[in-house]
């Protein structure tokens, strides 16, 4: 069964843009990961406040559920040289074959083809780039304007992700404007990360500490883990002047069993209250729900993948299911074909009109003016209550972006 998502009129990027001085930008992490502010907004009274990221345990509801993004980001930044002798800077974001998992591609020792980002001038197709302090060659199999694929081979029978780890460099945001150094290859990592396959850190996790972890379950709130590797679409700026014009790239998400059940037991609770942990793991929550509803409306056999749509979190058709519903129905899915752990596809756009059906508070850093991540915000907290939030941020010097200061926006009331 198909249906037609119901779209706002307009969602002009000049509507979802703020200015944002250089200054306010962090550029370090703080000396200690939990000593960042936090911004609480809570939709449900319409207020803020200003605490400290260590009060987090006492904000969030006494038995309610904690979902975190367990990826790990990669040495993915290369710099290599062209026969000539000129540098290239190539940044791996996606394989693309022999398998779309990074997590499997990066433990071979085979070769494989990676979407990229490239830096440097006449790179074209068939040109064979060298890292010179390696036997890593990639080779130019197809150049996309600035993005290209190529294909990555060694000599050596040991796994790319080895190979990354000894040449590659940690790919810090461009807005930080510096190189990545020793302090950042322990902080621009989660305590929690494990599953290797990002380009990008899921930041919101990034001031958590084993500390954190303690106070919470102190006040018996659990933690579960999801995965969703951050791709191409977090280096890719929104070009469209209407973010329906925008095309978002597909990134692999999944979930084990042991998660969905931790989940679909915690909603049959007294307190079924979830938090997410960063935009990524509130986008692997709604793509989770959105397949186990589409499970319901049409049957298995409709949908053999898990892959969630651009705007399927428009599609009304699917709101008539509750969250344990699907979460119920993945996990008959998942009985039915005999596997322990679900992974997909997701191109999801949360956005101002859409349906948010699994979270109700969500920690997250302070985004980039006119990008999709601000559109989360939006369609998370309200179209016209985000402004207020960043204002707010703004005028009580908060620091912004990855290494910056954490906000709690509550959604919901118990």
């Amino acid at each position: 069964m198909t249906s037609t998502p119901l779209l706002p009129q307009s969602l002009r990027l000049d509507q979802f843009t703020y200015d944002l001085p250089a200054h306010f930008i962090a550029v370090h992490p703080l000396p200690e990961r939990d000593q960042s502010r936090l911004l609480v907004y809570r939709r449900p009274e319409n207020s803020i406040s200003h605490q400290q990221f260590t009060d987090l345990p006492e904000l969030v509801p006494v038995g309610s559920l904690l979902v975190v993004n367990r990826t790990r980001v990669i040495a993915a930044r290369l710099n290599m040289m062209k026969p000539t002798g000129g540098a290239v800077e190539v940044l791996l974001t996606d394989p693309m074959s022999p398998i779309r998992d990074p997590a499997v591609v990066l433990a071979s020792p085979e070769r494989s083809v990676w979407r990229c980002l490239i830096g440097g001038k006449n790179v074209t197709v068939g040109m064979v780039l060298r890292e010179p302090h390696s036997d890593l060659v990639a080779t130019v199999t197809e150049r996309l304007g600035t993005e290209a694929n190529v294909e990555l081979s060694w000599g050596r029978k040991v796994s790319l992700s080895q190979v990354l780890s000894e040449v590659g460099h940690l790919p810090l945001p461009p807005y930080i404007h510096r190189e990545a150094d020793a302090d950042d290859s322990v902080r621009y990592q989660t305590v929690y990360a494990v599953d290797e396959g990002s380009v990008a850190a899921p930041t919101a996790g990034l001031h958590f500490t084993e500390q954190t972890f303690d106070a919470l379950a102190q006040r018996k709130i659990e933690r579960t883990e999801v995965t969703l590797h951050v791709g191409l679409g977090t280096f890719r700026p929104v070009d469209a002047v209407d973010a329906r014009d925008h095309h978002m790239h597909a990134e692999r998400f999944g979930m084990t069993r042991a998660a969905l059940e931790k989940i679909l037991h915690h909603l049959r609770s007294s307190v079924p209250w979830i938090t997410a942990v960063g935009t990524t793991s509130l986008r692997t929550l709604e793509s989770v729900y959105i397949y186990g509803a589409k499970l319901c409306r049409d049957g298995f056999d409709a949908h053999q993948a898990a892959d969630v749509e651009q705007w399927d979190a428009f599609d009304v058709s699917l709101n008539r299911f509750t969250r344990e519903d699907s979460i119920a129905m993945v996990l008959a899915w998942m009985d039915f074909h005999g596997t322990y752990e679900m992974w997909g596809n997701t191109r999801l756009m949360i956005a101002p009109g859409c349906t948010i059906a699994m979270v109700d508070a969500l920690v997250t850093n302070f985004h980039q003016p006119g990008n999709t991540l601000l559109l989360l915000v939006a369609g998370f907290c309200g179209e016209n209550e985000w402004r207020t939030i960043y204002n707010t941020a703004l005028e009580n010097n908060y620091r912004f972006l990855s290494y910056g200061d954490s906000s709690l926006l509550i959604r919901s009331s118990l």
